[in-house]
């Protein structure tokens, strides 16, 4: 069972994702048994490892220039 905080993170991590797909980057949440959640963003052959959501949402403001903007209801 997810936490009401989990289910947000996800929310917000399938937001960044759809942002990402749209500037022709792949974005993977990795979760292993006994590590944090890591995410790893890929663009043709590069690869770059994020720590968290904030981290995330930074590097794609940089890397699109902050091209697509994203509202929440």
């Amino acid at each position: 069972m997810t936490h009401p905080a989990e289910s947000h993170d996800l929310k917000r991590f399938a937001t960044l994702q759809a942002r990402a797909a749209l500037s022709g980057i792949t974005l993977h949440r990795i979760e292993g048994d006994l590590s944090p959640v890591v995410y790893i963003a890929t663009k043709w052959a590069l690869t770059r490892e994020l720590l968290d959501l904030d981290v995330v949402e930074q590097w794609l403001d940089r890397v699109t220039g902050n091209a697509v903007e994203v509202t929440t209801a």
